[in-house]
């Protein structure tokens, strides 16, 4: 029980600090450039893309040589609108995990959110670059006290965050390679603003994993199976 306790408590304050950095990302403006790791594609303006299109070619009626060469841009551009997907690795190195299109590395402003005895505790944290509705949707994982009991604990920290004026509904356990990840779903209030958030519980080797993510309230049809999609991606390093 005292264990049990225990856990309620931090992962309530994971809970919490999802919130914290949800707000923390209201007030910052989104990164100019792309973490360094992360795939830089040219863009290509709209009437050079005209340029390049079947429809011109035919047209033109270019020699081979030059044909060939109008469509190497043609190509490049096909190319260029691929999906940029980048994978992330934990700041612990114990996994990795793929973060949606258009979102990015946010562990340095996570941090700056809490206070500094909960930053090593943060393990990865990203966020979409795009403000909807004053927030940025984001995710932030952090590294736990193990608990003997998860499913019923999972439970108890529902009700809990959820108190007197909040719901809260328990999610069916997904596998994330190869561990089952119980969770659930907390809707309250934060600075006035609804936040729908939902955290799902991994324990791997003796360590549990919190994985929260925040979403405001207009976006929650958006972003019904992301958090579910990021965990299909996850792989663990050791």
């Amino acid at each position: 029980m005292t264990s049990t306790r225990r856990t309620l408590r931090t992962l309530g304050a994971t809970a919490l600090l999802a919130a914290v950095v949800l707000t923390g990302c209201a007030n910052e403006e989104p990164l100019d450039s792309a973490p360094p790791s992360t795939p830089v594609s040219p863009t290509v303006p709209d009437d050079e893309a005209r340029t390049t299109t079947p429809d011109a070619v035919s047209v033109t009626s270019p020699a081979p040589d030059e044909q060939e060469a109008t469509s190497a841009p043609e190509e490049a551009s096909q190319t260029s609108e691929a999906p940029r997907v980048e994978t992330v690795e934990a700041s612990d190195g114990t996994f990795e995990v793929e973060i949606p299109e258009g979102w990015e590395q946010a562990l340095d402003l996570a941090r700056q959110n809490v206070a500094e005895e909960q930053r090593e505790a943060i393990v990865l944290a990203a966020k979409d670059r795009e403000r909807r509705d004053e927030f940025f949707t984001n995710v932030v994982v952090t590294r736990e006290e193990y608990v003997g009991s998860l499913t019923s604990a999972v439970e108890d920290t529902a009700e809990q965050l959820a108190g007197e004026d909040g719901e809260y509904e328990l999610l069916d356990p997904v596998e994330v390679d190869g561990n089952q990840a119980p969770g659930y779903t907390v809707v309250r209030e934060v600075n006035d603003t609804t936040i729908h958030q939902t955290q799902r519980w991994i324990s791997h080797d003796g360590t549990l994993y919190s994985v929260t993510l925040s979403v405001v309230d207009s976006q929650v049809g958006d972003t019904a199976d992301l958090l579910d999609e990021m965990l299909s991606t996850w792989r663990w390093l050791d």
